[in-house]
């Protein structure tokens, strides 16, 4: 005759498999990779280090993201269900997506030698304000992409140069990608350095500008 197992088995083994769950189930703010440095009313800023060779715990994204990268390396990338994905990644280099549409749940890892950095900035609001902002049309400030909640801009900054983004009803989030970089608005003077970031609220008048030759900077315009 078969014996039953003790009660206890069953709950322990229960307890395994609805940790397992939840641990897979880890939204992206609370993955310890992940850190947010700034939230207000218009984004999460979540900065992100991986180690070489050390990978995320499987996390959820379900917000409109902006993503930028700020370090060259190998990455890997596996959305649950899905076979790895590997890909180059460049100081620069951003990207846009739709979470909100269409959530995942995925892990990352760091396949090169060096650090990987990358900034995971989540849309927080809900519509873009009613009297949005005109495009910024200014040699050496290239727009990337447009998106209902945001525009991306590449600014290639040449030495000694001074780059200013007027007034208007648009959030500004500049993130310096390399370089040591000035930025300037009434009141406030902020000296910025690789990965480093600097939020202006709407009504900001912006000067920036870099003594160093080959300074870049991705500007996000929130609307």
């Amino acid at each position: 005759m078969k014996s039953k197992k003790p009660l206890y088995v069953y709950l322990i083994l229960f307890s395994i498999l609805f940790y397992n769950n939840l641990s897979a189930q880890v939204p992206v703010r609370d993955e310890p990779h992940h850190k947010v440095v700034l939230e207000n009313e218009y984004v999460r800023l979540i900065d992100v280090h991986i180690a070489s060779n050390d990978t995320t715990v499987t996390h959820i994204h379900a917000a409109p993201s902006v993503i930028v990268f700020l370090s060259k390396t190998i990455i890997g990338t596996q959305i649950v269900g899905d076979k790895p994905n590997i890909s180059d990644v460049n100081p620069g280099q951003t990207s846009y997506a739709a979470y909100d549409e269409k959530p995942i749940k995925h892990r990352v890892w760091n396949q090169g030698s060096s650090m990987f950095h990358v900034m995971d900035i989540e849309l927080v609001k809900q519509k873009a304000n009613d009297d949005s902002c005109s495009i910024i049309s200014q040699k050496g400030i290239k727009l990337q992409w447009i998106q209902k909640l945001v525009r991306t801009y590449n600014i290639s900054m040449k030495q000694g140069k001074e780059y200013e983004i007027p007034k208007s009803n648009c959030a500004h989030l500049l993130i310096d990608i390399s370089g040591i970089v000035s930025a300037v608005s009434p009141g406030s003077v902020r000296m910025m350095k690789d990965g480093s970031f600097v939020f202006f609220p709407p009504q900001s008048e912006i000067k920036i500008s870099s003594n160093n030759p080959n300074a870049e900077c991705v500007l996000l315009e929130l609307k």
